[in-house]
């Protein structure tokens, strides 16, 4: 069994807490990809990085088209300045897209996003986009969703840090 974890870790360059996290979170997108059938969205989404890489400010749009068997998202981050390792780490800037489904008010999507600048917190233009949310199962007020958020590379490259965010969604359409 040792042997088959030990496999399971070359996935990633992540040591043995954030690989069984990724584990986790493929087991819980696995578990929620079956249906959801709503109408098509598109959300301003605000919040804070947080972690490791430090917080900062986040805000972007997202499009979300909803379909019987999952949904699929696109969008813009503008990650702002972080303190990594005592120093500034510049805002940074992505896009992403990917696929997402919900059972109940939980939802897990993935994806790709590509990242503006290579950094101390992301070392490849080309990044994974994991997402978790929960959707209130009324409309309050334009209130969307609570998101985590999270960029990295899996371990592809050198600087592997990633960031993740905290994010309100708000329906504007």
């Amino acid at each position: 069994m040792t042997a088959f974890f030990a496999y399971l870790r070359q996935l990633v360059g992540n040591g043995k807490a954030a690989t069984i996290a990724i584990l986790v979170f493929i087991a819980i997108l696995c578990t929620l990809f079956t249906r959801c059938a709503k109408a098509d969205e598109i959300d301003l989404r605000t919040g804070s990085s947080f972690g490791t890489e430090g917080t900062g400010p986040v805000i972007g749009l997202q499009v979300k088209h909803y379909n019987a068997q999952y949904d699929v998202f696109a969008g813009t981050l503008l990650w702002g300045s972080t303190r990594y390792k005592g120093l500034v780490v510049p805002n940074n800037w992505d896009w992403h897209v990917g696929i997402e489904s919900c059972r109940a008010e939980i939802c897990a999507g993935i994806g790709a996003a590509y990242v503006q600048r290579i950094d101390a917190i992301n070392g490849a233009h080309t990044n994974f986009f994991l997402q978790l949310s929960w959707r209130p199962p009324t409309e309050h007020f334009r209130f969307s969703s609570l998101d985590i958020g999270h960029i990295s590379d899996a371990g592809t490259s050198d600087v592997n840090i990633g960031r993740q965010a905290a994010l309100a969604s708000w329906r504007l359409q």
